[in-house]
């Protein structure tokens, strides 16, 4: 099958160019980071965005069960295109709005949350953040909830000490609420892979446009992440022809 040529999206710099998926036969992982009427960022999405993403990735890749991340001998690989869906940081508006609309199109998602910052209210949307107890209902709903550090650092940038103490923290956090298995997903801050990101081995770690497409067994702390650009749904199905194209 011939891939088709690289979508390109002006004004977004080079490292952050969402045309690489995964590596082929692996799921495909996209991240979210608000999904909001209001703002604008290239990983933030109007509600509207968010349906119309998901109806046009689901045509062409069937949705991939965060459960199968911790089957026994390692994550599942699919037999078909599978899309993973993830969202970082912990916002609020994932329940408000995304919530909603990932039950309509039977999508279960990881969330990967800022553990010191569940619970920090704000008018601001950027620093309005889910509570424990919406993190309990979206788990409830069969989404799960990993771990995103405790307060959001550049771990590629932070002191070898600082950079464990949060991300052992916040892996600690949510194995204490949700269990061993939760505690086994991780996602860097800012897609920054430090050199020796110091985690255990059983936990996988996903980066962002950052990371290279690459095997998860070869590479299973840096999963490779895309997103669909905010503001260029008219670009979308061409992008996702191209993620498509390239699984297999």
């Amino acid at each position: 099958m011939t891939v088709p040529e690289a979508p390109y999206f002006p004004g977004i710099p080079a490292e952050h160019q969402p045309a690489t998926g995964s590596a082929p036969g692996w799921p495909l992982v996209l991240y979210f980071h608000h999904v909001h009427p209001e703002l604008r960022h290239y990983t933030s999405v109007t509600p509207d965005e968010f349906a119309t993403g998901l109806e046009r990735v689901l045509k062409d890749f069937d949705p991939y069960d965060p459960a199968d991340l911790l089957a026994e001998g390692g994550p599942r690989r699919p037999d078909r295109p599978a899309v993973l869906v993830t969202f970082d940081d912990g916002y609020r508006d994932n329940t408000v709005h995304a919530r909603e609309i990932l039950d309509r199109f039977g999508v279960r998602a990881v969330f990967f949350v800022c553990t010191g910052l569940l619970g920090q209210r704000s008018e601001q949307p950027r620093q309005d953040h889910l509570t424990y107890e919406e993190c309990d209902r979206l788990a409830d709903d069969g989404h799960l909830i990993g771990a995103h550090t405790r307060t959001h650092p550049h771990l590629d940038r932070a002191p070898a000490d600082e950079g464990r103490r949060e991300t052992e923290g916040s892996l600690a956090d949510v194995r204490a609420r949700y269990g061993p298995g939760p505690a086994r997903l991780f996602a860097y801050p800012y897609g920054g892979v430090p050199e020796d990101p110091a985690l255990p081995d059983e936990v996988l770690a996903f980066g962002t446009v950052r990371s290279p497409a690459a095997p998860w067994t070869e590479s299973p702390q840096a999963i490779r992440r895309t997103y669909l650009p905010s503001g260029s749904a008219d670009a979308w199905d061409g992008l996702v022809r191209h993620w498509r194209t390239g699984w297999a």
